[in-house]
């Protein structure tokens, strides 16, 4: 089979976030991984402050940014129709002490290929969400609900969990929490957590083989 050649212009593709976002998905990379490289990287792990999976999947998109107010749930369903097959939807909430997500919700965002919701605020209807296999995060569990307003913002900068998520930036969730990925800082990123994986597995190996982790890590 003839090779294709090296141009500047493959190589530049090669490094490229649509390229390191491919690499991702097809990766089995951990959030723990992700954001010791995001910390390595930028000096910040990336993590959302207090936003705890239901379940544990592991989902990996792009954001598409949501801004709202504890009583208003009809912004969350505008949300799901502006956002695309394969998407994560982010949705900051000021205010926890009513759900802006639960069931119907999940269902219809499932229905449309969304990949999973992060929620920096409450979500009730728990049971059938579980039940659903639908993977949520969120900081807060509450039986109550708001109104439909829609009065808030989609595609804008947010502050979620303490973190600044910009839309189309690179989400990565499972049972460990929620990482946020600049997007130009993507391939970076990438390359890092994969280097963190590999020492790993070879630390992992050297247990395996009577080693101590103090003499694998050479701590006085």
């Amino acid at each position: 089979m003839k090779q294709k050649k090296l141009s500047p212009e493959s190589i530049l593709d090669k490094f490229s976030p649509k390229f390191s976002y491919s690499k991702l998905i097809r990766s089995n990379l951990t959030s723990s991984q992700i954001s010791d490289a995001l910390k390595n990287v930028t000096g910040k792990p990336g993590v959302m402050q207090e936003i705890k999976p239901l379940s544990d999947h592991m989902v990996i998109g792009k954001a598409i940014t949501v801004k709202t107010e504890t009583d208003d749930w009809g912004t969350s369903v505008k949300a799901i129709d502006a956002a695309k097959r394969g998407e994560i939807l982010v949705i900051k909430v000021e205010g926890d002490d009513q759900a802006v997500w639960g069931e119907l919700t999940s269902k219809t965002a499932q229905e449309k290929g969304i990949i999973a919701i992060i929620i920096d605020g409450a979500v009730r209807d728990i049971g059938a969400i579980k039940n659903s296999g639908f993977p949520v995060f969120s900081k807060k569990i509450v039986p109550n609900a708001g109104s439909p307003k829609a009065q808030g913002e989609i595609n804008i900068p947010i502050e979620c969990g303490n973190v600044t998520v910009n839309p189309g930036d690179i989400i990565a969730g499972d049972e460990c929490g929620v990482v946020v990925i600049p997007y130009e800082k993507l391939g970076e990123v990438i390359e890092e957590a994969f280097n963190i994986k590999k020492k790993e597995d070879e630390i992992i190996k050297k247990i395996g083989k009577g080693y101590s982790l103090s003499s694998i890590l050479e701590l006085k």
